[in-house]
């Protein structure tokens, strides 16, 4: 597996939107290549909603809604806060997505210097 870190702000660049570009998807911590599945996750297909974010509670509550899904200044998701059963829908997932997808990085959460520097420039252009 690769050791690449994505925060959640840098995964959203991965969305297959641009010709050639990898479709990226984050899932419990892991970050799979799912360009090869652009048919499913590709813009404008079914789960197309999932490319480039934490799909995590999106797969566990078997919801197309980006309101389930962290935002890219937010950190990824953990398991703890779902139910039993979104936990089981989860690890699921894992399975169907390793068997057909590698596993190319993990999800991080952005750095607190990371953050203040944002806050900072965004201040500084209004």
């Amino acid at each position: 597996m690769s050791s690449q870190k994505f925060t959640l702000r840098e995964l959203q660049a991965y969305t297959g939107l641009r010709k050639g570009e990898r479709i990226l998807l984050g899932l419990n911590g892991n970050v799979y290549d799912v360009s090869a599945g652009a048919s499913f996750y590709g813009p404008g297909n079914g789960y197309s909603v999932f490319a480039g974010r934490d799909s995590t509670v999106g797969l566990a509550k078997g919801s197309l809604l980006r309101s389930n899904m962290p935002g890219p200044g937010d950190a990824p998701t953990t398991l703890d806060k779902l139910s039993e059963t979104e936990k089981k829908a989860v690890l699921d997932w894992e399975e169907k997505l390793k068997k057909k997808y590698p596993v190319v990085g993990m999800l991080v959460k952005e750095s607190p210097e990371k953050e203040d520097q944002e806050e900072e420039e965004e201040f500084e252009s209004n």
